[in-house]
């Protein structure tokens, strides 16, 4: 019995598992077990995130199921019908050693191959008070926090408590922060005209150390995005690094002090701290683990490693490839069909990961979306946003059957259109 573990069940790990499995079921004298740990039950779509997070209006129950289901994908609906088993469980120890993972439970899971798709987690920077007043925006629970605060904010307009504007402060503008800051401004909207307010109802700002916002993006295109922003009401601060963050302020580098009621962080990450106490595993200074062209962790042929966890510098710009949703599904391709090469003893060498993320599609605020395609064709408005759904739906196929894609979108887009 051949087994192969998967740590995390993110875009990396859930490619990883299910084209393993279909290239496996063709070895039909091998026996083989895939397993996949991930400490939540489902897989996360976070390219939706911040819809959950902008979607006011919503009759709402105590647990958000009608929420919840639309960027949560349960496992067991995604490996139903293939032979991949899923264990929910903490990872809390990995010894490469003995080929075995530890899990919260105390329970010991063998491997013959290890793929790590563990994600990332946010970064700090050490900047005094970021852990304990601003909101990080990564998970689930982060985006139901901030459409729960948006409610009671409402409510407050409504009840007459509150007359002045609120103040959201989004620290980081990269590409989560501007289509967090986007959806907010039209969510902003629509609170004013069913609170019937005069006057504007929030004041969004938008703060990035750099002197540019969205840094890899051309110049013409980051014209675009700010004129988008700027008509939506959203407030630029480029230059502007952030020196202490608290309760209910940030204050700059400049002494500037800027007060808000809710600080939400999106700025950097930082590989899972996890890999920093796993004995003999080879890391660079940042922390990532160190791979060879193939995605293979440097000294072991067995292990492998898809999405964020990868230091792979590209060949072509000498800069890591970076924490891209399609750039983790292509690294977990490239792993199975590696790992798939070495299972069936081919004789063929073992492929190379070539990188590419030279197109991006990142909505600014309802039906709007920016979409750089191949060739630096640009398609921009209602039609990006167009382009933008069908590369959701095709994702969506790749892991369902076309009615449970077909089920999924068309909760989405009733659920998140009522605010365009």
């Amino acid at each position: 019995m051949i087994k192969i573990l998967i740590l995390g069940g993110g875009f990396g790990g859930i490619r990883t598992a299910l084209d393993l499995e279909k290239k496996l079921r063709q070895l039909k004298n091998r026996k083989f077990e895939i397993t996949l740990i991930d400490r939540n039950g489902y897989h996360l779509f976070t390219p939706d995130i911040y819809e959950v997070a902008s979607a006011y209006g919503i009759k709402k129950d105590p647990f958000a199921v009608q929420l919840k289901r639309t960027i949560c994908m349960p496992y067991a609906d995604i490996f139903a019908g293939k032979h991949i088993n899923f264990i929910q469980a903490e990872i809390t120890e990995v010894n490469l050693a003995g080929q075995a993972v530890k899990t919260g439970g105390g329970h010991m899971v063998e491997y013959d191959y290890l793929v790590f798709a563990l994600g990332s987690e946010t970064a700090d920077y050490n900047i005094p008070g970021v852990k304990e007043y601003a909101h990080q925006f990564k998970t689930l629970e982060d985006a139901l926090f901030i459409n729960q605060k948006l409610d009671e904010l409402s409510e407050e307009f409504k009840n007459g408590s509150r007359t002045e504007p609120s103040s959201f402060l989004i620290c980081g503008g990269g590409f989560t922060g501007v289509e967090l800051a986007a959806e907010l401004g039209c969510c902003s909207k629509v609170i004013r005209e069913k609170c019937r307010l005069r006057g504007r109802c929030s004041t969004i700002t938008l703060f990035e150390a750099g002197p540019k916002i969205l840094a890899i993006v051309p110049e013409k295109e980051r014209r675009l995005f700010k004129e988008r922003l700027t008509n939506l009401g959203i407030i630029i601060m480029e230059n502007s690094p952030i020196e202490e963050v608290g309760p209910d302020f940030i204050k700059l580098k400049s002494g500037h002090k800027i007060p808000g009621d809710l600080i939400i962080w999106t700025t950097g990450i930082k590989p899972n701290h996890l890999l920093a106490d796993i004995k003999d595993l080879p890391l660079t200074s940042s922390g990532k683990i160190i791979v060879e062209n193939t995605l293979q962790v440097r000294g072991y042929k067995n292990i492998f490693v898809a999405g964020d966890s990868a230091e792979f510098i590209d060949p072509e710009t000498q800069k890591n490839v970076p924490g891209l949703a399609y750039v983790a599904v292509d690294q977990g391709k490239v792993a199975a069909k590696n790992i798939f090469s070495l299972i069936a003893k081919s004789d063929i060498k073992l492929k190379d990961y070539k990188p590419f993320y030279g197109v991006w599609i990142i909505p600014i605020g309802g039906k709007y979306a920016l979409a750089h395609l191949w060739g630096g064709w640009l398609v921009k408005g209602f039609f990006g946003w167009i382009i933008r759904q069908l590369v959701d739906i095709r994702y969506l196929l790749s892991i369902f059957s076309v009615n449970k894609t077909l089920d999924i979108y068309w909760g989405e887009v009733t659920l998140f259109s009522k605010n365009d």
